[in-house]
Formats: structure tokens, sequence, C-alpha cells
């Protein structure tokens, strides 16, 4: 593929976390890339309170996402305008700026104009359960799927701009087994500042149980493996220096940060099918 243009489309900063590599990959093809993220992330965790308030999180978050996509090259960062819904069940899910509250329409719009703004082949984002179930990444996941399949819709969205049909989308497909295994070895091996607290040690244990996610393709993401860590370490508010993140041992880093697994949804892929094994070995973009 030449003259690729790729959309990755996430729910707040540090998402991305999940295809830098690919994105990393197409850059230094020079391919287009754009990433769009569908809030600031106002309301998460704040690492060290010398780095934000409640009131500056957002505009703090916003600069760090930049930052991190500078450490890839990657200089097209859009934000839909919509607040950050917190995780599900928090009073901030009822804030009607939050994404979570927006209608289905409003959102689809917004990633339509800008579907056929920059005209990708490809789009990236979440999976059905958005990961973990926060209510953003699960919008984000449900908006950008309707949105693809109406932007080459010329009835759909007509103040949107000229119809445009991406020829592809992917989701993650990698599972937590892979997370969970690293997270309990660091564990054993003293290497965490505290122990993980038993819910969430549950939580891997039952990861580490479960089947692999079906994969479409897979990323070999090594070379781009101190990009992704320096992208990642932008995040300071959300990670901070003694988080897990910062603490995964050099032995260790390619398990972490070497493969990217995705699920092609658009068009669908055939049930049993062999995953391709790098984005170069996709056919031609239009």
């Amino acid at each position: 593929m030449s003259n690729r243009r790729i959309l990755a489309i996430y729910g707040h900063p540090d998402d991305e976390g999940q295809v830098t590599g690919a994105l990393a990959h197409f850059i230094a093809a020079g391919d287009q890339v754009t990433l769009v993220c569908a809030t600031r992330g106002e309301v998460g965790e704040i690492s060290d309170p010398s780095l934000g308030t409640a009131d500056t999180l957002g505009y703090v978050r916003e600069l760090e996402l930049r930052a991190a996509m500078a450490q890839i090259g990657l200089a097209d960062v859009r934000f839909l305008p919509f607040r950050d819904s917190g995780m599900d069940g928090t009073p901030e899910n009822d804030d009607p700026r939050c994404l979570h509250q927006q209608p289905a329409e409003v959102v689809v719009a917004e990633i339509v104009k800008i579907m056929r703004d920059t005209r990708p082949q490809i789009v990236f984002t979440w999976d059905p359960t958005g990961g973990y179930g926060h209510p953003d990444h699960i919008a984000v996941h449900k908006h950008t799927l309707a949105a693809f399949d109406a932007a080459g819709d010329p009835k759909a969205f007509p103040g949107a701009g000229d119809p445009w049909q991406p020829e592809r989308l992917y989701w993650g497909a990698r599972s937590m087994k892979t997370f969970a295994s690293i997270w309990l070895e660091m564990e054993e091996k003293g290497l965490l500042t505290e122990a993980l607290d038993p819910e969430r040690k549950e939580r891997f244990l039952k990861a580490i149980a479960e089947p692999e996610k079906p994969a479409s393709l897979v990323h070999d993401a090594r070379p781009y493996i101190e990009m992704k860590r320096k992208a990642s370490s932008m995040h300071r508010s959300q990670f901070g220096e003694n988080s897990m993140f910062a603490r995964i041992p050099e032995q260790m880093r390619d398990r972490f940060y070497g493969e990217e697994r995705f699920y092609q949804a658009r068009p669908a892929w055939p049930d049993n099918a062999e995953p391709i094994r790098g984005f170069d070995a996709l056919p031609a973009a239009k």
C-alpha cells in the first residue's frame, strides 16, 4: 500500500496506546495519519497534584496527548466537543455535556464530518467492550461504526461534506492475557510499589483463563517500542513516574509493547481465517 490515509478514533488521551505502533509505522511510510479524541479526559485520575487540578485536567491531558503523538511524528490531533463521562455508574455519567449523554446522531455527524474531510482508507477504534466497559470507549466504538457506514452515503448527513467511504475498519484485538501475566509476574518479583488489590488480581487471573480474542491482523511493533514508551511517558497526569507502565523491566518490554493485534470489522472478516501479518500485506489502497 502507498499514499494511505489513516484515521484513529478513541475516547480519551492515552487510549491511543493500543495503536501507537501501527500509527508510527504508517507515518514512517509517509502516510497521512489523523488521531481523533472524543473527550479530553477531564475526570480522570491525577497521578501528581502538581500536574493539574479538576479544573485544568482537560487542558493538561490535551497537551499530554499532543506531546505523546509528537514522539511518533503525528501532528494532526483533533478533539470532539464532548466531556469525559467518567467510569460507569459515577455522577459524571449524568453531566449533559459528557459523551455518554449525547444523542447518537450528534456524535455520528461529528465523526462523519472528519471522515469526509480526511478521506481515510483505514479506520481504527475501540472494540465493542471498550476494553473494560468504560462508557466513553463503548460510545466511541458504536458511533465510529455508524459513521463508517454512513460516510459514503450521500443522503446521510448532507451538511457534513462530500461522501467518502473508508475501505477497512479495525478495532484492537489484544486480550488482557499478556497485560495480566506481566502484572502478576511483576508482583511476584517485587517490582510493584505495592501489592495488587484483590479485586484487580482476581480480574487478571480470570483474564489469563479466557481465550484470545480473534485477530485479523497482527502488527510487529518491535521497531517502535522505544517510540511507544516515550509516547506513553507523556501521559504523566495519568500514569506518573511510579506507575506500573513505568516499572516494566527491559526484559519484559518486547512482550508488552512488541505486538499489536487488530480485528477487521469492515468488511467482515471470514470466520476462522488466519490473520494477516502486517499492514503492508494488505492490498493497495484506492
